[in-house]
């Protein structure tokens, strides 16, 4: 991650370029669970199910293609949430190696993750209602986070901000969907019951997801 100086025409004094290395193979395997059953936002069918072979492949287009579906999805994946008014940050541009978005901190130092944060117990609790409720919009439009946690929630400008979206998954077609939001939930309620705010992270993503298989959100 990259901190640039922004044109003043993108309304931001600073920008930070999060660059993927060109067919790295940092974690790839971890990585294939939430290739699972995804389907892209922008690209055609037969060109989707021609890239998802040559990944399964692990051949070296098929590296390159896993680093830039990579890029390209945590863009598309910000641009849906803006729209969706989850609080992420402002998407302004992506290469095929790097995704140029909106810097959360200041000249100084990045915003401080959730995890590292003592709050006092109103902030705490309005947190926890606010990222709740950015699950449920993620979930609304489409989408599970797939790895949501104290450690990918920012506390900037005395709100959290959520991060690291590139492995964020199609709720309709993945597999493993509601597991992977039990898994965001639970880690998120775990995490503000050192609050001593008790909540069952179970029972609260098993009411998300019957509501979104209902059509309910």
């Amino acid at each position: 991650m990259f901190v640039c100086r922004a044109h003043p025409e993108t309304g931001f004094s600073l920008l930070a370029a999060k660059v993927y290395r060109p067919r790295h193979e940092r974690g790839f395997r971890s990585e294939a669970p939430y290739l699972e059953g995804r389907s892209s936002l922008r690209s055609g069918r037969a060109r989707e199910r021609s890239a998802t072979r040559a990944i399964e492949r692990r051949s070296r287009a098929g590296k390159a293609l896993l680093s830039e579906s990579w890029v390209r999805r945590e863009y598309e994946v910000l641009r849906r949430l803006q729209r969706a008014g989850v609080r992420v940050p402002h998407p302004v541009a992506c290469t095929e190696q790097a995704v140029l978005m909106q810097y959360l901190g200041d000249e100084q130092e990045a915003a401080p993750r959730l995890l590292a944060e003592a709050l006092a117990f109103p902030a705490a609790s309005r947190f926890r209602a606010e990222l709740l409720d950015a699950v449920e919009r993620l979930l609304r439009s489409g989408l599970i986070h797939g790895d949501l946690s104290p450690y990918n929630v920012l506390v900037f400008e005395g709100r959290p901000w959520i991060i690291d979206l590139p492995q964020a998954v199609d709720a309709a077609v993945h597999p493993d969907g509601r597991a992977l939001l039990r898994r965001d939930v639970t880690n998120l309620t775990r995490h503000f019951a050192r609050y001593g705010i008790a909540d069952d992270g179970l029972e609260c993503a098993d009411a998300l997801w019957s509501a979104y298989e209902r059509g309910a959100l």
